[in-house]
């Protein structure tokens, strides 16, 4: 599958993989000041979300060939990955699968784990409230944001998931989210790596980095990530939950420099 992408600066290719709801343009302001560093960043879409096709399936294996299609039609021999959420499980995938593909793994605020008992009714809830908009009824951007928070009760939460509306024409609007194959896609975004026990432990130098107020990565967690990525080291964000790239850009963005540039 042809993912699409934004792309910027030159340099050493750094390849970010946003998580689930997401797109590239969340990563924009990080991909900037990376730039600026002498990297060439590569935000992509992935399946089903932004710009990217709609596919009738989603699961990490068809991910991961996405990335590694990616890679050879850009000419990329070997990358620095950044996956945020469900993005950094896929870049965990894609480092035990192809190592060789890879010269640093950044991984943001998940663990190499299964999420399944991990407040999955929080995820099914957004997508049954998604589905449930009638956008045909809707002549602008600004009432299906109004519904969109009125359903959810968040606003923060709702300028996020805003971006996934896309203009189709004359008062016309669809979801640039594939939500009925996300939705039916979810037990095995919430899977472990029980199938990638083969390829453990990566080799691939690896940075975990959670936010200080996340429970996505928690004590229990360390019996998988020492599993598959045993070399690899974990850091915390202050004052930040999950959305460590929204809530501390700026230590965020140290963080990952330092580390992209470590040998």
């Amino acid at each position: 599958m042809q993912l699409f992408s934004r792309k910027f600066g030159s340099g050493r290719p750094v390849v970010v993989l946003h998580g689930l709801f997401g797109m590239s343009d969340n990563w924009v302001s990080i991909a900037k000041e990376l730039s600026r560093h002498g990297f060439a960043v590569h935000l992509l879409d992935l399946r089903n979300h932004g710009r990217s096709p709609h596919a009738a399936s989603h699961t990490y294996q068809e991910m991961c060939e996405d990335i590694l299609e990616y890679f050879k039609g850009e000419n990329i021999t070997r990358a620095s990955l950044i996956g945020h959420s469900m993005g950094g499980k896929l870049a965990m995938y894609f480092a035990l699968v192809y190592p060789e593909k890879l010269s640093h793994l950044g991984v943001i605020d998940i663990a190499p784990s299964d999420y399944s008992k991990h407040n999955p009714g929080y995820h099914l809830n957004i997508i049954h409230n998604l589905m449930a908009i009638d956008l045909s009824v809707h002549r602008s951007r600004r009432t299906i944001l109004e519904e969109i928070r009125y359903r959810l009760n968040d606003y923060q939460l709702t300028m996020f998931l805003g971006k996934s509306i896309r203009h189709a024409g004359k008062n016309t609007y669809v979801w640039k989210l594939n939500l009925p194959v996300l939705l039916k896609s979810l037990p095995d975004i919430f899977s472990g790596f029980d199938e990638l026990k083969q390829y453990a432990p990566s080799a691939v130098r690896t940075l975990f980095v959670r936010g200080e107020k996340s429970d996505y990565i928690q004590r229990h967690h360390e019996v998988d990530r020492m599993t598959y990525f045993p070399e690899s080291s974990v850091i915390s964000i202050a004052a930040a939950g999950h959305w460590l790239h929204i809530e501390q850009p700026e230590r965020l963005l140290g963080a990952l420099i330092k580390f992209i540039n470590s040998e």
